[in-house]
Parts: structure tokens; sequence; C-alpha cells
């Protein structure tokens, strides 16, 4: 049975040669790690050894000697006063001399400065009055000192009786006569009184402002829509103004169709084609298309064919198409 106990010995001592194996790239890679560690070692340990001992600092003296006496004076409970002087802090008081307020008529509208100070007011009230009366400010009765911003019931009291205000700054008592009395002409209303029908595409901003019920932001809107479209083609296409009420549609009327500016459909780019309120992108895309590939257009059935057409858009564009 030795034998077998010489295998067991043999297998017991490979699985713990098994265990502690390592590669040869790591067996490098740890020597070289120890061979840093110990050079950081010995270089941490060579730095140690040779610093500079400190050297022990030796009193004078005088340093001694004052050393020795503060130990005695604590010893025996009288430490010596600190040579430092302690200053008590005393109390601030501030002599402010009263100069008694003058006493003569004044006008707060005309007075100056110096009157002002005299009479009892601040500084920054003197500041506050000029400001108000630069920006045009006028004090029409005595008692309007009374808003002055930080007016004491004490220097109030005072200058109530010396206020004088001149007569062009009071308000008039009695009502002036009526030939002195200028009365503004007042300007007679320039609407027009009856039904009058007005051609939408020749009225300007004025001439519409005159109809009842129309100001200037209908008159702007109208304008602004005749120039979009090139003219109006119908009384009804107001209704596509926002908020325009239908009772206005009987004061205008279509006077001449030839005024309408026409778009050239067949020569016509994409940009000025996007300019007319009544043609989208896609119907614009969808135009160029059929000019690419069929040539030119010769009338609206072409474009009746093509979905982005519907038969209300065909009519609207009706006065605004030619075929050239």
């Amino acid at each position: 049975m030795s034998w077998l106990n010489k295998r067991k010995n043999r297998l017991f001592l490979k699985q713990i040669k098994d265990l502690f194996y390592l590669p040869r790239a790591d067996r490098k890679v740890l020597l070289a790690f120890s061979l840093c560690l110990a050079v950081l070692t010995g270089a941490a340990l060579l730095y140690l050894t040779h610093l500079p001992a400190e050297k022990g600092y030796l009193l004078t003296e005088a340093e001694r000697r004052h050393y020795q006496e503060l130990c005695r004076s604590l010893e025996t409970g009288k430490e010596k006063p600190s040579r430092k002087k302690t200053f008590e802090k005393k109390p601030y008081s501030y002599a402010v001399a009263t100069t008694p307020w003058a006493s003569f008529p004044f006008d707060p509208n005309t007075a100056d400065s110096t009157q002002l100070l005299a009479l009892g007011f601040a500084p920054w009230q003197v500041r506050n009055i000029y400001k108000y009366r630069a920006k045009g400010g006028r004090f029409r009765q005595a008692e309007e000192i009374r808003k002055i911003y930080g007016m004491t019931g004490e220097l109030l009291e005072h200058l109530m009786p010396l206020v004088r205000i001149a007569p062009k700054y009071q308000y008039l008592d009695t009502p002036a006569e009526e030939s002195e009395k200028q009365h503004s002409p007042k300007n007679p209303s320039n609407k027009f009184t009856e039904k009058t029908c007005v051609d939408l595409n020749t009225a300007d901003t004025a001439l519409l402002k005159r109809i009842p019920g129309i100001g200037h932001g209908f008159a702007s809107q109208i304008v602004r829509r005749r120039r979009k479209l090139g003219g109006y083609a119908s009384v009804e296409q107001l209704k596509e103004i926002p908020h325009f009420p239908d009772s206005l549609l009987s004061w205008f009327e279509i006077g001449d169709l030839k005024s309408i500016q026409k778009i050239n459909i067949n020569k016509a780019t994409l940009t000025e084609m996007r300019r007319h309120p009544y043609l989208n992108f896609y119907q614009c895309r969808t135009i160029l298309e059929h000019r690419r590939k069929y040539g030119t257009i010769k009338s609206l059935n072409d474009l009746s064919l093509y979905e982005e057409f519907t038969a209300k858009d065909l009519d609207r564009l009706t006065p605004y198409l030619r075929f050239q």
C-alpha cells in the first residue's frame, strides 16, 4: 500500500503547486512590481535617515527672566498687567446747531432754494420742489404744500400762513364771460347719413371710415385684403375678413372688374403665385408640374382634373387667372 500513499502525496503536491502556479507573464509583472516597491521603500528610508535634525530653540537671557517673572506672578495670583492700553468707548454726542425758521411770505412756484431753505425746508425737499416745477407742476392753492414728501405738522403750521400763490397760478373761482371763452370748433361728424354705395376697388381708408360702423381697423383690413387679391370681384369677399358684420355689405359695390390684377398662370413663378391668398403651396406645385409635363394651361378645366383644386377653389380663382 506504500505506492498508493506515494501517489496520493504526489497528487496532493500537484494540487498545491497548481494552486500557487502563475503564468510566466504574471510572474514577470509581479517581479517588476516587487522591484519597484523595494526601490521606493529604500529611497524613502534613505531620505528619512538623511533629514537634518531640528535644532532646539534657546531662550535669551531677557526672555528667560521675563518667563520667570510671569511664572511667579501666576503663582501669587497677581498677573502682571498687560502693556497694552485699553481705551473705553465713550458715547458720541453730536451738537447740531438749530437755526430758527424764517418767516416771510413766499410763493412755492417762484421761491428760490435760499428762501426755501431759510423757511425750514430740507435740502432734499427743495430738490423735489425744483424737479416738480421743472416738469410743469404748479401749486394752485396753499393747501397743496401738504403733498410735499416729508412735510411735518410743525413745518406745515409754520408755512401755511406764509404761502402766497400768484393770481396766474390760482384756479379761477368764477367762470369767464362767454365772449372771452375760446371754444375749439367741434368737428362735425363726417359719417354718411344716408345709404351710399362705395366702390370697393377704388375707395381709400379715409372714404371707408365715413361708413357708419367702419373704423380705422376695418378700413385698413379692407385695403390690405384688396392689395393681396389684386382687387375685389364680389362684395361677398368682405366676409373673409374676420368679424366683419354682414350688415355693412349693403354699403359697397363693385364698379369695374377690369381693374382686377390677374396672374398669368403659364408664366408666373412659384413665389408670384404664392402671394395670392387663394393659392396654397400644393396647388402652385401642381400648376408647375402640369406646365413641365404637358405645357401651357389652356383653361381651368385642365386644373379640375387634380384633387388639389375643388370646385369652390376654381370658382374663386376664375376672376384672377389668365392663360396666355
